[in-house]
């Protein structure tokens, strides 16, 4: 008999806007943390041929040097396009309710805003992409970050 095992995968691309402001901190021991949540809208037509929008917000983390870029280069309703995995983080709340969430361990983030000539913002050039992983011709230094970039 042939055993075929399917591999687990576990990858997510999203495009979205910036619900907010990312919140960007520093960890004791020193590593960045961007959290922000992502705002994704789903344009569909109604049984009576009506259009309707669905947007589903969903949370994403990165670390590290994507962290420090998500907070230089992301601002509340930026367009974003983002590669990672999802996570579940599980806990007990104060009433001692077991909890959890699904979020994305961002891997890699592509900046889809480009910005006015002299902002000293990160200025992808034309049909170049502007992902931290393939630095696009800035009149900046590009932003760069390690390809494994995650804590564990």
């Amino acid at each position: 008999m042939l055993n075929l095992r399917m591999p687990n995968l576990n990858k997510i691309i999203i495009t979205g806007n910036l619900v907010d402001e990312p919140n960007v901190s520093i960890l004791e021991s020193g590593v960045h943390i961007a959290k922000l949540i992502i705002a994704n809208n789903r344009r569909f037509r109604t049984k009576d041929g009506d259009w309707q929008e669905k947007t589903c917000y969903v949370d994403a983390v990165g670390w590290r040097k994507t962290a420090e870029l998500i907070g230089q280069y992301c601002h509340k309703g930026s367009p974003v396009l983002i590669e990672g995995e999802l996570v579940q983080n599980r806990w007990e709340d104060s009433d001692g309710n077991k909890r959890s969430k699904l979020e994305i361990n961002v891997r890699r983030i592509q900046f889809l805003e480009r910005r006015a000539q002299g902002d000293g913002g990160y200025q992808p050039d034309e049909g170049t992409s502007n992902t931290p992983d393939t630095p696009a011709k800035t009149t900046s230094p590009p932003p760069s970050m390690p390809v494994d970039d995650i804590p564990f």
